[in-house]
């Protein structure tokens, strides 16, 4: 083998060896994309979930509000009754 073929020889492998990394990085940051839409969209999905969570501990409240104003209202309108009656009477 002269030195010319052993050049030639050397660089095809250094060229082989470049294509197989290139390769390897192209494949690696396809992968890595992939994560981060995967990673976005749990995101999303995390964001979604705290909002129900917030509707659902809210509701317990909007639930004993509408509860106390019936009693208030269920009051008022005794009272009137009340009113009524006694001044109906009398």
């Amino acid at each position: 083998m002269n030195e010319l073929e052993l050049f030639e020889h050397r660089i095809t492998e250094l060229e082989n060896s470049v294509k197989t990394l290139f390769g390897r990085t192209n494949d690696f940051a396809i992968s890595q994309a992939q994560v981060n839409i995967k990673l976005d969209n749990l995101l999303i999905c995390l964001d979604e979930v705290k909002d129900s969570i917030s509707t659902i501990k809210n509701r317990p409240s909007l639930f004993w509000d509408k509860l106390i104003f019936a009693f208030i209202g269920a009051i008022g309108a005794g009272v009137g009754t009340l009113l009524l009656a006694f001044f109906k009477g009398a």
